[in-house]
């Protein structure tokens, strides 16, 4: 902010230019209003304030500030008119989902020459403000047009040298423009007040609603005067991301990375009865599997429970995703049956037979975390383990990785072996133990086990706070020939935290940790807003969602994305769910099957050539491949990859009384066939017993 008058200064603002401008009893009432209490507010209002300076906003947590257009419902509404034309009625709310009671109507012809003509203006006659100032406004807006647009604009309107009317430039920051949902959402104006252009220029906050006839609903508008507190436009809502706009250079070349890594030419070859090649024979090329993971991890309550939610969860998982994390029924804690932890075993090994049924490739997790305790949502479950000695710790450690990966080499696929190395290195930092104990036990579970192990960290990608130290921590195992098969990221991001990266971050992370050569796989992705009311945190998770998993998709040595739950109900950070509670999808889940079922997939039809051959250019996974000539005809399955680029398909005449397609060789591999199992296959090997609560109890910073 502007300080230029300081000696003159009360508060922020000159003092004597308040008197001369407003009068003396005008600077008193409003001096008086800034010491708004909570207790003077309304129940809204109070609302509000204490949810923006909620401490667990963190990084984002704003002072409390003043109120502008009053402290209630009644006073936003009084302050605040059309103008310019339209019909104007207050309404009342009885949603239970908002806080807000009353609100008003606009019913808006489409007659209008420009946005401003009609406005929902509140003007601001008592008060000042200076260039620089900073203020939040909020609304709460819905419409039942389904083309309604509003633009929320804070300004000063004056009279001009020609003594027209006049309006100054729009200080609204961010988000100005939307398109209101049928539903009530609310929308933050973040502004920056610019320089006033005469001085008996008024500021005023209007919303333009002149886009065609429509109808409108406001309510909840409030406008926050923040002083001399400490704020900045980046800690003021609603929050954004650098690289978000779909003109953002790295697009383009995101784009060529995944025509080169992700997709492939191959060639479709049709025979004859008589192994000849069949010219302009139709061939139709359908993806049915990436080769890319996009996994999620799963709950052994629903994947073996039996009424409709749990029907509905397994068929959504089955539909969505290619391979799975078993959230917390692998966890030594859960595995023991520590006290808190009320997962039956016999439902766990269920879970993993019920996927493996499925050719699910399930990631174990995990083999070896250094906390004693389960304080952090998970550990080691060694009881008394503070008063073991270190020769003590190392033994029971080694012993319990041993144990664990042989008691499930069948069921998974890969294991992360060292989770929150960086966030917990309890037992490293143990005198006697140290980075030799860590040797060890890499190399007990190297021998323990066949398959692939991971390091599992947060704060590297989703955020970056532990970027660093992760990079060196991998840099020993890398230097000292740990048995490092892959680096896994969390990829856990909340607004509050900052952790939603810039796009050249996200970009500069995982080229960074590319050096070492081994595969990079988010292992437990997830996006936590504020509030699923706030619009633009709902658009901002969305095209972030987008952004991410897209650059994920285009680094040549990430090979998979998997998401930590996806269903409201069951999922540690609800907020950052696919689907509510109800199943309706949400849209950054809309956004997820965007991108992997429609973007990233492949479906192609095309006619054979003079030698029998369909060429075809795809994403790398698995195809039905079909092909028919009269009537003759042909089918099969194929994997396509950096290996396999030919399909040869064989036509047959159909079988007697049989007018279905024959069947050609596979030379490439099989189809999974999990899309077409029958959910009623698991009544009969479910256990009876219900599952506790399956989450984490975990810090907002840390989880698993």
């Amino acid at each position: 902010m502007s300080d230029d008058n300081a000696n003159l200064r009360s508060g922020r603002r000159p003092f004597l230019k308040s008197i001369g401008v407003l009068g003396a009893s005008a600077v008193f009432g409003s001096a008086a209003a800034s010491a708004q209490s909570d207790d003077s507010l309304g129940a809204y209002h109070r609302t509000l304030r204490e949810e923006l300076t909620a401490s667990s906003r963190q990084q984002k947590q704003l002072p409390a500030g003043e109120y502008v257009y009053g402290t209630t419902e009644e006073d936003a509404i009084e302050a605040f008119s059309l103008v310019g034309g339209g019909d104007e009625s207050t309404i009342s709310v009885d949603s239970d989902a908002v806080p807000i009671t009353t609100g008003e109507r606009l019913e808006l012809p489409g007659d209008g020459g420009s946005p401003s003509d009609y406005a929902y203006r509140g003007e601001i006659s008592d008060r000042s403000f200076e260039e620089g100032d900073l203020l939040l406004a909020v609304a709460y807006v819905r419409s039942d047009t389904s083309d309604a647009e509003v633009t929320a604009n804070f300004a000063y309107h004056y009279t001009d040298e020609d003594g027209a009317d006049a309006t100054s430039e729009n200080f609204v920051q961010r988000g100005a423009h939307f398109e209101p949902w049928d539903q009530w959402m609310r929308y933050f104006f973040p502004i920056e007040v610019g320089a006033t252009p005469t001085e008996d220029a008024v500021p005023a906050l209007e919303f333009w609603t002149c886009y065609g006839e429509q109808t409108v609903d406001f309510g909840g508008v409030a406008l926050f005067d923040y002083g001399d507190a400490e704020v900045t436009l980046d800690t003021l809502p609603p929050y954004d991301y650098e690289g978000r706009s779909l003109d953002a250079a790295w697009r383009e070349e995101a784009a060529d990375r995944i025509e080169e890594t992700r997709k492939r030419d191959f060639e479709v070859r049709v025979l004859g009865p008589g192994g000849e090649p069949m010219t302009d024979a139709t061939v139709d090329v359908e993806m049915t599997e990436h080769a890319f993971d996009f996994g999620s991890a799963v709950s052994v309550e629903h994947i073996t429970g039996d009424d409709p939610d749990d029907q509905t969860y397994r068929s959504t998982f089955l539909e969505d995703f290619n391979k799975a994390t078993v959230e917390n029924g692998l966890k030594y804690p859960a595995w023991e049956s520590e006290e808190g932890w009320d997962i039956d075993n016999e439902r766990t090994l269920d879970t993993l037979a019920w996927l493996n049924n499925r050719d699910y490739p399930v990631r174990g997790h995990y083999l070896l975390w250094e906390e004693f305790t389960t304080d952090g949502g998970g550990g080691m479950a060694i009881e008394n383990g503070e008063s073991l000695s270190p020769a003590e710790v190392r033994e029971t450690v080694s012993e319990k990785i041993r144990n664990h990966a042989h008691e499930f080499e069948e069921e998974v696929a890969e294991w992360d072996m060292h989770n929150h190395p960086i966030w917990q290195s309890n037992f490293r930092d143990m005198e006697e133990l140290g980075w030799d104990a860590v040797a060890e036990w890499w190399s007990v579970a190297d021998e323990a086990t066949d398959h692939a192990l991971y390091t599992n960290e947060m704060g590297a990608i989703g955020g970056q706070w532990q970027r660093s130290q992760y990079l060196d921590y991998i840099e020993h195992l890398v230097e000292n020939d740990y048995p490092l098969d892959g680096i896994g990221f969390m990829g856990h991001h909340q607004q509050w935290y900052n952790q939603m990266l810039d796009v050249t971050n996200i970009i500069d992370g995982f080229e960074a940790f590319s050096e070492f050569g081994v595969p990079l796989l988010v292992t437990e992705f997830d996006i936590q807003i504020f509030s699923r009311r706030n619009a633009q945190d709902v658009e901002v998770q969305t095209d972030y969602l987008r952004d991410f998993l897209t650059v994920a998709f285009s680094q040549p040595a990430v090979e998979g994305v998997v998401s930590w739950g996806f269903w409201e109900e069951d999922h540690w950070r609800p907020t950052g769910a696919y689907y509510d509670t109800d199943w309706s999808i949400r849209p950054h889940g809309e956004m997820y099957r965007t991108l992997v079922f429609e973007e990233w997939w492949t479906e192609e039809r095309g006619e054979t050539d003079e030698e029998g051959v369909f060429a075809a250019n795809g994403f790398k996974g698995s195809y039905e491949v079909t092909a028919r000539k009269g009537a003759l005809s042909g089918a099969t399955v194929a994997t396509v990859d950096d290996e396999h680029g030919a399909v040869t398909v064989e036509l047959e005449p159909p079988s007697e009384g049989d007018e279905s397609e024959g069947h050609g060789d596979d030379e490439n591999g099989e189809k999974r066939g999990h899309d077409e199992e029958k959910e009623e296959e698991k009544g009969d090997e479910k256990s009876d017993e219900k599952e506790g609560d399956d989450h984490d109890e975990e810090t907002e910073t840390a989880h698993d």
